[in-house]
């Protein structure tokens, strides 16, 4: 026989169960009203399906006893999930006859326990935790019994954590009644007395069901217990400290500097310190804060099914991809695959490899999307071997993994194998090890991976063993689970601290152990389980069915009482897993309040602000500031001194030569010379330096970022260009053509933008009909020009660059450009002329006359046209330069023109000037920041990061 794991449970069911949503649209449901189809399709109806087929075995019910106890006791749900059951019995034999869920192989092995023929048999069977049987279990040790084996079980019934699988006192009490020699363990052998008197303290509260010799203690009274001032003292009797913290995050250093310190200060090994928390939830937070706080941690159980875990799911993902034709991977996949850790890009490595296959596109006549370049590229790789980036390199691996992976799922290879290929490939092993065995948050990362890749690989190879393994099928089901897998493997001990919830530190102890998150609402969590199915009546009900008797009245079971008793238990396992030290925290602020249980705990001690983090990073923070604040010399000398020391072991921030602000500057030479060559402006970045030297140089050194607004805005100046008459549905079309080079992270958004460029483009054909309407004409589109603004004795003067080759004699700056349009029409037999500007992301707010009558960019274009450097534009015909602009702000109206009047000697003249302080300000090697009306607003993210100190030198 063959385990059936939770995950594959669970997906046959949810196969079954879509079922039943056909048939129930068709009118044969078999599920009563109570439970639509909303109420089936979650995870925990099925949570709940499986835990009463488990339990109804356990009990030796079969499908159709569950069918017959619904209708004798009139209820519907039982009837129904036995019919269900049924089918589901009907499936599994079927399609895995030799797989067993742990509830059958526990029954199974009951009824081989009592067969004639079985003659080989252990004389003794000594039972752990004994409280934790469930009705199945203490079936197997009844039947072991009638087979004359001898049974020694041991178990507290005040301590316990199996109610969701049916054990509890019940159970027990089942248990004890078969014994007739009982004893009970007076003297505590293993806690201090402060600990012991805590646990007997709750074990009080809790109701007892059939055994109570336990509770009969010599001491049954405990003695009072004194807060501790500090949770890191341990003396004879035990230490058991509270902490409530002010916020989370502070919770969270509290606890990460209590651990520190039970492990330097004490010298208790991580091993033998244990955090507990109510649920996986917490416990999958608690592992990575406190790895960030340099603990070393592990989970100790799966808090989240294997299909969640990044890394598997990047492999998984990988390897699905590789089986797909190599034409018909998704491109969106394709770049997910390329920046996961499999692939060994990052963002910006990708953009460079799209910028490259769109360079290439450029240089012949197509001009098709960056993803279907990449996709093209990925299916045949040869292609990125021709180019010598370090991108196409990586990104030729890639395709060649995926070539493979393709190939060996044609040649039939199993999951494990196509698994296998890929991680292999990634040559991932190495390096995350050894960053696991560094720690840290980083490396509690690459152990949680590691650990969830190997159970990726036991749970492909019990795949590959059926005949009917199919891996697709196989990739399906782990990305689609929502159960983490089942595992009967003890975890390797390592050196770490065990992050636990009372379940998973079922025959555990441990030297020190804090209990976090004991919140309000959360611990004890009353919330009323197994209610769906009615699972919680069940072994009464069954019980009583069988012997004729009746079960116990509904209106005397306090059901929230029970449960009450449950998180109890809970609470006294993870109390009595502490040998000498315990810590139990809690958040106390506007949001969240301490549990009631710590009513049963010592007050907790006043909170202090200047306790010592006791990481090398706070001591180095700590030395620095008092060296930086104090005013005595002696505290002064004594932290400079310390700072040294640590600065000799290697302690990062420690050597003063790192310091912000304390090393020299790398050069005083600025980004460019003006006495080799001119400076070479944009018309359109003339007054984004005038509002932000910092900004501008950022962005002219590399670090610009392509926005959706500045790519639409490409997009209908090349409409306009192409098409400088063009009708609505031209212009469109040639939209249509160009949009596929646009990026967008999911197809609604590209839909959604789609239609506002359609609402663009309707305006700048309404503007184009109506000028033409005027009887104009286009004179020039996109009309490339360069000018030099030449040094002399009377001032800066403007040149036209008509062919190529060095400026002029004293050029000091170049400016090159395109004008959108140059418009010609006859006013009063008259020729006139304007250069326009289009502008698709200006707000109407900036938009008038007045508003552009000193705009920087336009103000050139007249000094292009001047200088004779625009063809089809004279000086004499320019009645000034316009902006046409099409945004979102716009309502009444489809556009709205801006008009900047010539250019007369005095604004001539003090423009050139400003042409040449701003050329000169460019060549600068130091540029200013203005965060308060520049930097700081949210639409200049690209110099914002830069005003922080640690950032840029001053």
């Amino acid at each position: 026989p063959q385990l059936l794991t939770a995950p594959d449970q669970d997906a046959v069911i949810a196969d079954l169960l879509e079922g039943d949503e056909a048939d129930a649209a068709e009118g044969a449901s078999r599920w009563p009203e109570s439970l639509g189809t909303a109420v089936r399709r979650s995870r925990g109806f099925r949570s709940e399906l499986r835990a009463l087929f488990a339990l109804a075995t356990e009990l030796g019910l079969a499908p159709q006893d569950l069918e017959r106890l619904g209708a004798d006791r009139a209820n519907p749900v039982w009837s129904a999930a036995g019919s269900f059951w049924r089918e589901y019995r009907y499936v599994l034999d079927r399609l895995r006859p030799a797989h067993r869920d742990p509830a059958e192989v526990l029954r199974e092995a009951t009824e081989a326990l009592l067969l004639d023929g079985v003659t080989t048999m252990p004389s003794l069977l000594m039972v752990d935790d004994a409280q934790e049987l469930s009705w199945g279990a203490v079936a197997l040790l009844e039947a072991a019994r009638v087979r004359g084996i001898a049974v020694l079980a041991f178990g507290d019934p005040d301590v316990g954590s199996g109610a969701f699988r049916g054990a509890g006192p019940e159970t027990f009490a089942r248990l004890a009644s078969m014994f007739t020699d009982r004893f009970v363990l007076r003297h505590p052998y293993r806690a201090r007395p402060a600990l012991v008197r805590v646990a007997r303290t709750v074990a009080g509260s809790i109701g007892t069901a059939g055994a109570v010799e336990h509770r009969l203690a010599p001491d049954a009274e405990p003695a009072p217990v004194e807060p501790a001032a500090e949770p890191v003292a341990s003396g004879g009797a035990g230490e058991i400290t509270t902490m409530w913290a002010a916020s989370p995050h502070e919770e969270l250093d509290g606890i990460a500097r209590t651990l520190r310190s039970w492990h330097v200060a004490e010298g208790l090994p991580w091993r033998e310190i244990a955090v507990i928390a109510h649920d996986t939830r917490q416990v999958a937070r608690l592992t990575a804060e406190l790895a960030a706080r340099e603990v070393p941690t592990r989970a100790a159980s799966a808090a989240r099914p294997l299909g969640e875990e990044p890394a598997v799911r990047g492999l998984l993902h990988l390897v699905r991809l590789g089986m797909m034709p190599a034409v018909e991977r998704p491109a969106e996949e394709l770049a997910a695959a390329l920046t996961s850790p499999f692939g060994g890009l990052d963002a910006i490595g990708l953009r460079r490899l799209r910028a490259v296959l769109r360079t290439q596109e450029f240089e012949g006549e197509t001009r098709r999307a960056a993803s279907e370049l990449l996709t093209e590229a990925m299916a045949e790789p040869a292609a990125l071997l021709l180019i010598d980036t370090p991108q196409a390199r990586t990104a030729y691996r890639l395709a060649q993994t995926l070539a493979q992976i393709h190939a060996g799922a044609a040649h039939g290879d199993s999951a494990h194998e196509l698994l296998w290929l890929a991680w292999d490939r990634s040559q991932l092993a190495g390096a995350w090890r050894e960053r696991a065995r560094l720690g840290g948050a980083e490396g509690a990362e690459a152990t949680r991976s590691l650990d969830a890749l190997v159970a990726l690989f036991a749970a492909a190879k019990r795949s590959a063993e059926r005949e009917d393994e199919d891996p697709a099928r196989f990739l399906a089901d782990i990305l689609g689970s929502e159960v983490p897998e089942d595992s009967l493997a003890a975890a390797q001990r390592r050196d770490v601290v065990e992050i636990l919830t009372p379940a998973g530190s079922l025959g555990r102890e441990f030297e020190a152990v804090v209990i976090a998150g004991v919140q309000e609402g959360v611990w004890p969590n009353t919330r009323l389980r197994g209610s769906l199915l009615d699972g919680w009546r069940l072994a009464d009900e069954a019980e009583a069915w069988r012997h004729g008797g009746t079960p116990v009245a509904l209106d005397v079971l306090d059901r929230r009482r029970s449960v009450l008793h449950e998180e109890l238990r809970l609470f006294e396992r993870a109390l009595t897993r502490a040998g000498t030290r315990l810590l139990v925290t809690a958040v106390d602020d506007e949001d969240q309040s301490p549990s009631a249980l710590f009513s049963y705990l010592p007050e907790p001690p006043p909170r202090r602000s200047d306790r010592h983090p006791l990481t090398l990073r706070g001591a180095v923070a700590g030395y620095r500031r008092k060296l930086t604040e104090t005013a005595d010399p002696a505290v002064a000398e004594h932290a400079a001194t310390q700072l040294a020391a640590l600065a000799r072991a290697g302690v990062p921030g420690a050597d003063p030569a790192s310091w912000y602000g304390v090393r020299e500057r790398t050069g005083e030479g600025g980004i460019h010379d003006l006495h080799r060559a001119p400076v070479s402006i944009s018309p359109s970045r003339v007054e984004a330096f005038e509002e932000c030297g910092l900004d501008w140089a950022i962005r002219e050194l590399g670090g610009d970022s392509r926005t959706f607004s500045a790519g639409l805005g490409t997009i209908l100046h090349a409409a306009m260009e192409t098409a400088p008459d063009g009708t609505f549905e031209l212009l469109d079309a040639i939209v249509e053509e160009r949009w596929g080079e646009l990026d967008f992270e999911a197809d609604w958004l590209s839909k959604q933008e789609r239609q506002w460029a359609t609402t663009l483009t309707r305006r700048l054909a309404s503007y184009l009909r109506e000028f033409a309407a005027r009887g104009g004409e286009v004179a020039g589109a996109e009309a490339r020009f360069r000018i030099a603004i030449v040094a002399g004795s009377d001032g800066p003067n403007v040149v036209a660059i008509t062919a190529p080759g060095s400026p002029p004699a004293g050029t000091v700056a170049i400016i090159s450009g395109s004008i959108d349009r140059v418009e010609r029409w006859v006013e009063n037999a008259d020729p006139r002329v304007a250069v326009i500007d289009l502008k698709t992301g200006r707000s109407e707010a900036r938009v008038s006359d007045d508003k552009v009558a000193t705009d920087a960019q336009l103000a050139a274009y007249q000094l292009a046209v001047g200088a004779g450097a625009v063809p089809g534009a004279e000086q004499g015909q320019l009645v000034g330069a316009r902006l046409l602009v099409l945004s979102k702000t716009l309502k009444g109206t489809d556009y709205r023109m801006a008009q900047q009047m010539p250019l007369d000697a005095d604004t001539r003249s003090a423009l050139l000037e400003r042409i040449v302080a701003d050329a000169e300000a460019m060549a600068a090697h130091s540029f200013t920041a203005y965060p308060d009306v520049h930097c700081n607003d949210d639409h200049f993210a690209v110099c914002r990061l830069h005003t922080v100190k640690p950032v840029s030198a001053p």
